[in-house]
């Protein structure tokens, strides 16, 4: 995949994340509370990406993607 800024080839990996709550995009001030659910997440404006986990074991999340080193930006797949 190219790189729709530059146009450069894409490298295709995954955003990891572990011993958090989940994987999220929140607006500007948005905070994910400890009991938070996806669709309180989503009314709030926000994009759960994976989770949100309230079990211990369960907390990483993964997301696909591309990261174009040129530019340092991420495309996101959810």
């Amino acid at each position: 995949m190219n790189c729709p800024s530059c146009g450069k080839e894409m490298e295709r990996g995954i955003l990891y994340t572990q011993l958090g709550r989940g994987l999220f995009f929140l607006p500007p001030g948005g905070k994910v509370g400890v009991w938070d659910t996806k669709r309180s997440v989503e009314q709030r404006g926000g994009i759960v990406f994976d989770g949100p986990h309230h079990i211990q074991g369960s907390d990483r999340a993964t997301v696909h993607g591309y990261v174009c080193r040129a530019c340092k930006k991420i495309l996101l797949e959810y």
